[in-house]
C-alpha cells in the first residue's frame, strides 16, 4: 500500500487484520493485545511522520555590517518636519554637495534660511503669516516654536542673494497642527484659567508657567 496520508475515517473502515498488515508496512511493531484504537493512533502518527517536510525559507544574513552611525548627509536636497508637540516643530534638511558648492561659490549668495509659513489649508498658496529662521551649512536640524492658533505649517529651504531673487531649494509637505484647547490658545499672563481637577492633577498649570518664563515671545500681549 502506498504511504499516502492516512485519515481516521479510512482507518476506521479497515478490519483489525488490515490494520496490523498496514502496521507492518510502516514498520510498527504491534503486540497481540494492543487495542484497535491505539493501532489507529500509531498509524496516524506514522503517516504524518512519513510525509516530506515543507521546504523552509532560508534566511540569509546580510554580508554587510550595519554602520554604528548614520551618515551626516544622504547627498539629497530636501526638507521636512515633524511635530514634537503642538508648540514645537522639529525641522530637518539636507543639501547635496553640488548645490552646496554652487551656493558657496556664488559671490551674490548671502544667507541660507528656513521660510516657515502657516497656510489656512493645503490649497492656500499665499499664507498671511510667515517668518524666516537663519541656518548654516554645518547643521541640518532645528527646533521651531509654533505660534498658537494655526492649523497648518509648511517649510521652505531657501537661499537669498544680493541683487537676485530668493531661490527655494526644497519644500516640505503641509503639516497639520492639532487643535489646541481654546482656554490655552487664548491664554495671557496673569489670567487665571479654570481647569478641571483632572487637568490640574496632570501638572498643566506648572507646564504653562514654565512655558511663559522661557518663551514669553510666544504670548500675545
Amino acid at each position: 500500500m502506498k504511504k499516502d496520508t492516512l485519515s481516521r475515517a479510512q482507518l476506521d473502515s479497515m478490519s483489525t487484520t488490515e490494520l496490523i498488515s498496514l502496521c507492518d508496512e510502516y514498520g510498527i511493531s504491534v503486540p497481540d493485545d494492543l487495542n484497535r484504537l491505539f493501532i489507529i493512533g500509531e498509524l496516524l502518527e506514522a503517516s504524518m511522520e512519513s510525509q516530506p517536510e515543507e521546504e523552509s525559507v532560508k534566511i540569509v544574513e546580510d554580508d554587510g555590517d550595519m554602520p554604528e552611525n548614520l551618515p551626516k548627509s544622504y547627498n539629497n536636497t530636501c526638507v521636512d518636519a515633524i511635530l514634537r508637540n503642538p508648540a514645537w516643530l522639529f525641522v530637518f534638511w539636507d543639501i547635496k554637495e553640488s548645490d552646496s558648492s554652487s551656493l558657496k561659490s556664488d559671490p551674490a549668495f548671502t544667507d541660507l534660511f528656513l521660510h516657515v509659513s502657516f497656510p489656512k489649508s493645503e490649497d492656500d498658496k499665499a499664507p498671511e503669516y510667515s517668518f524666516d529662521v537663519n541656518i548654516d551649512f554645518e547643521n541640518n536640524e532645528q527646533y521651531v516654536l509654533i505660534p498658537s492658533g494655526n492649523r497648518y505649517v509648511k517649510i521652505d529651504l531657501a537661499a537669498s542673494f544680493n541683487g537676485k531673487k530668493t531661490d527655494v531649494l526644497a519644500s516640505s509637505r503641509y503639516i497639520e497642527i492639532p487643535c489646541e484647547n481654546e482656554k490655552i490658545q487664548n491664554m495671557v499672563p496673569g489670567k487665571e484659567l479654570d481647569f478641571s481637577e483632572l487637568i490640574r492633577l496632570s501638572g498643566m498649570k506648572k507646564i504653562l508657567h514654565d512655558h511663559y518664563l522661557n518663551h514669553r515671545q510666544s504670548f500675545t500681549e
